[in-house]
């Protein structure tokens, strides 16, 4: 629900260019001596420990999160698909605004598993078959036809991509020290990401957004408070490059039948700090889709059996996929956002609705 007189933040041409500074992260800044302050430590031994941080890509710089994406695009999918390995698919990866990410994987007939966002069926299928007539991918003769799964965006119920700092946090407690992707990080790492993942001393660089809209900082703060307040994004954070998955994690995305006790098993899943985003679903027996991520797959497997043993009449079926610590290629996940606001900045300019 929209408060405060904002009829329709995305159709305001200034509030998209406004989305397009915040989502980037530009204009979005730590305050370095805040958080030197607030650890009783040097502002100059902080810093360089947040540029190592942010130069080893072990945390992503500050940025407003665009939560609203669920609601324009409330379809979530996840694709199997055959993709060969090519020039012309690795630019259909990096470029295609509705793919949020693909991982290579062995699932039967299919190498690849596709994270998608849409706003219905309709879009996705006009989105399915553009991807043949303009060449975005080979013809699908000569492939296997993709498996696809459909989910609601907004039957999640836990989304919480910083997470995984506070397992990180008990394991530095418990042996002064954990790598991640070769860099050792100690109790001062942890603390930085601790705050920043919670979007504490992170703040907006209103004069620099007041100068890159030609406006002044007064508007920027009023709309910049009305865009929060309504939702539409988070406050700033510091969350992984990858969001989902701290470096060198492997992603599993988990189809889970819950028989009863889901108020209990929820709670559970709620807690665990290994997984960052959980939602109802109806696919054939599984109600709930999980997406965790894991430092090795014992990990995952130890998980998988604590809770089987803890609901043992309440977990059914459970059907995994267990994906690459990378990848397939790069994606900025604010790929997704940053399109969406660019086409609805498209149309504000032009006057034209189009998908």
């Amino acid at each position: 629900m929209l408060h405060r007189g904002l009829m329709n933040p995305l159709e305001d041409d200034f509030n998209l260019r406004l989305l397009k500074l915040l989502v980037s992260g530009n204009g979005v800044k730590v305050n370095i001596n805040g958080l030197a302050n607030e650890l009783g430590m040097h502002r100059t031994t902080i810093k360089n420990r947040f540029d190592a941080l942010t130069e080893n890509r072990i945390l992503d710089r500050p940025r407003y999160p665009f939560i609203h994406l669920f609601e324009e695009y409330p379809l979530l999918i996840l694709a199997l698909a055959d993709i060969p390995r090519t020039p012309q698919s690795k630019r259909f990866f990096e470029e295609d605004p509705h793919v949020f990410a693909a991982y290579p994987c062995r699932e039967g007939a299919y190498n690849t598993m596709m994270i998608e966002f849409f706003r219905d069926l309709e879009s996705y299928h006009s989105w399915r078959e553009s991807i043949v007539t303009e060449e975005k991918l080979p013809r699908r003769e000569n492939r296997a036809t993709a498996d696809v799964f459909f989910f609601s965006n907004r039957l999640c119920f836990k989304y919480n991509p910083g997470c995984f700092v506070e397992e990180m946090g008990q394991v530095i407690e418990k042996n002064g020290s954990i790598q991640i992707s070769g860099n050792r990080l100690d109790q001062t790492d942890y603390k930085i990401m601790s705050y920043l993942s919670k979007g504490l001393h992170i703040y907006p660089n209103e004069t620099f957004l007041a100068r890159e809209l030609a406006t002044n900082r007064k508007k920027v703060q009023r709309r910049i408070s009305l865009l929060v307040e309504n939702r539409i994004v988070d406050t700033p954070k510091c969350y992984f490059p990858d969001l989902l998955t701290p470096p060198g994690y492997n992603l599993v995305i988990t189809l889970l039948e819950m028989k009863s006790r889901k108020a209990q098993i929820k709670k559970d899943i709620l807690a665990n700090n290994y997984i960052p985003r959980a939602l109802e679903s109806s696919i054939g027996r599984y109600n709930t889709l999980l997406f965790s991520a894991f430092p090795t797959i014992d990990d995952f497997y130890e998980w998988a059996e604590y809770l089987t043993d803890k609901y043992p009449d309440s977990i059914g079926a459970m059907s995994n996929f267990i994906l690459s610590s990378k990848p397939r290629h790069s994606i900025n996940p604010q790929k997704v956002s940053l399109a969406l606001i660019g086409r609805k900045l498209r149309e504000s300019e032009s006057g034209k609705v189009t998908e």
